[in-house]
């Protein structure tokens, strides 16, 4: 099914974007004859897209923003896991955005509530509760569905989308989550148990956890609150989804080869 074309961007930079990169990229807009500015539009257009230039950063700040418009990643990082391509690939996905030729992806976010702060957080790769010190241990009930499904002992908790599974969630031992699943992940962060192993729940759950000493609540890696002492965090699926455009040969499983060198081991010739 063929996607309506893109006829305009709106580009975020990374903060630190060397002038070099920038330069590439209005060359690729200019011969692309793609409209463009570097304003956040206040709602969403199905004929513009933000055009995040960085790494996957700017890419997760941009799908938390009010405007829910479509986003796509042009990778000038570190991993890239999130971005559509490269600065060489650029020109060629433009021309393939204003042909309508590209894939439209929506992926599972999170909302959180603390307390009764009328003020929901947004989440897109995932939400951090962790101890504030070095030292000591944190205890954390989490409630699934206003059930105790268990009490940690550990240095925090991930509460991941399969969009994050490959992000902090991958690096302390949680699943890998194919990104398009609805599914909310939770996986205990240096846990003080053998038993206490990653959880994958639907994306219905309704989560709530409550430490015992105050505690500090990340998402995204960018947000940073404080959860005090026997404070609510309440966690669910929300009702609007990120929406990231991919080229149209985009495979997951390449980019998973591609990031974290799986497969690349060279297998055994068979003996003759």
């Amino acid at each position: 099914m063929k996607l309506p074309p893109i006829k305009r961007v709106h580009v975020l930079l990374k903060p630190d974007l060397a002038p070099k990169h920038l330069e590439v990229l209005q060359v690729a807009l200019q011969e692309a004859q793609m409209d463009y500015d570097f304003l956040i539009p206040p709602k969403s257009s199905p004929h513009e897209a933000l055009l995040c230039l960085g790494g996957d950063g700017t890419i997760l700040g941009a799908l938390r923003h009010s405007s829910a418009a479509a986003c796509f990643g042009i990778h000038v990082g570190r991993l890239g896991f999130l971005s559509a391509t490269n600065l060489e690939g650029t020109l060629e996905f433009l021309k393939a955005l204003k042909e309508g030729r590209y894939n439209l992806h929506q992926h599972l976010m999170l909302e959180a509530y603390m307390g009764k702060q009328p003020h929901t957080f947004l989440c897109a790769n995932d939400i951090v509760v962790a101890k504030k010190d070095f030292y000591g241990i944190l205890e954390l009930q989490l409630f699934i569905d206003q059930t105790l499904a268990n009490v940690y002992q550990v240095d925090g908790l991930i509460i991941a989308t399969p969009l994050g599974s490959t992000a902090y969630n991958i690096s302390v031992g949680g699943s890998v989550v194919h990104p398009l699943c609805q599914n909310i992940l939770i996986t205990p962060i240096a846990p003080h148990s053998l038993n206490e192993r990653p959880l994958i729940l639907g994306a219905h759950a309704r989560l709530e956890i409550v430490a015992q000493k105050s505690c500090v609540v990340v998402l995204d890696g960018q947000s940073h609150h404080t959860l005090r002492a026997h404070q609510v965090l309440e966690v669910q699926a929300s009702t609007r989804q990120a929406t990231l455009l991919q080229p149209l040969n985009r495979n997951y499983f390449k980019v998973l080869k591609e990031k974290f060198s799986w497969g690349l081991k060279e297998l055994p010739k068979e003996r003759t």
